[in-house]
């Protein structure tokens, strides 16, 4: 008598149904939770609802579905979020970490999967050559961030102070007690292009210093082997012109900071 094994009479019920496994993949998904600080907007923000929404959150749900994981999304603030993930508090960070030297040290890279320089935003007329109108202001920062350490380092002149969110930063620019904020381009803009932020501009140059990081992506536990699954993803957005519609969703026309080029 023939003997079939379970795994040869399943291929044959999808084979009936015209399916193939790869069809059904998602209804069996490994599960994997991914960090986000849902407060860096337009990459994440937290609706009134509670739920999260953002460029980062559609991309990272796309590159899931593509790796074949269900991602949960858990709120992790920016500071703590490398700790974090090496305690298992979750498995992968998809929130606007910089590709550095030091981090790669600690835990494992993706590809990069955007990249975005870094600009002063100050009230207008305020700021107008950098670094030196920087010097003896306060020029506030993302604590830890590659913003951070960029601007201790460059602008020796400027009061450098770190805050844990955007928001943080930007309610003290608003009040007066920051004169200056250098922070990635997109959400900085984001914050001008607002009635509360009319009073401030971008200050030019960019900065896109390697110093500042080579691109953003994906962070995992160092050995972690769903890594690989995860640069799959990455790809595969880039390839299907997912990665253009998200853009267009989420920033202004003709914005681009997709990261192939570093690849």
């Amino acid at each position: 008598m023939m003997m079939f094994t379970r795994s040869a009479i399943a291929a044959a019920i999808l084979a009936l149904a015209g399916l193939s496994p790869a069809n059904v993949a998602p209804a069996m998904a490994q599960k994997m939770s991914v960090a986000t600080e849902a407060s860096y907007p337009p990459f994440s923000r937290t609706e009134p609802n509670g739920t999260y929404t953002g460029f980062e959150i559609d991309l990272g749900n796309e590159v899931c579905k593509r790796a074949g994981f269900e991602c949960s999304w858990v709120k992790q603030d920016f500071d703590g979020a490398i700790a974090a993930l090496n305690a298992n508090k979750f498995d992968m960070i998809f929130s606007a970490m910089s590709i550095r030297p030091e981090r790669r040290r600690v835990a494992d890279f993706s590809i990069p999967y955007y990249r975005d320089p870094s600009m002063v935003f100050a009230r207008k007329g305020t700021v107008r050559a950098l670094p030196g109108d920087l010097n003896g202001k306060t020029l506030g920062v993302y604590a830890g961030s590659v913003q951070d350490q960029f601007a201790r380092a460059n602008f020796s002149g400027a009061n450098v102070r770190g805050y844990q969110n955007i928001d943080q930063i930007t309610a003290d620019l608003r009040a007066g007690r920051l004169d200056a904020m250098f922070v990635a381009s997109l959400p900085g803009t984001e914050f001008v292009g607002k009635p509360e932020g009319a009073e401030f501009e971008a200050v030019r140059p960019a900065f896109t210093d390697k110093a500042l990081g080579e691109g953003t992506g994906a962070m995992m536990r160092q050995g972690d082997p769903r890594l690989a699954r995860i640069n799959e993803g990455i790809r595969a957005v880039y390839a299907d012109g997912t990665y253009e519609r998200l853009q267009a969703k989420w920033f202004p026309a003709g914005t681009d900071i997709g990261a192939k080029g570093l690849w």
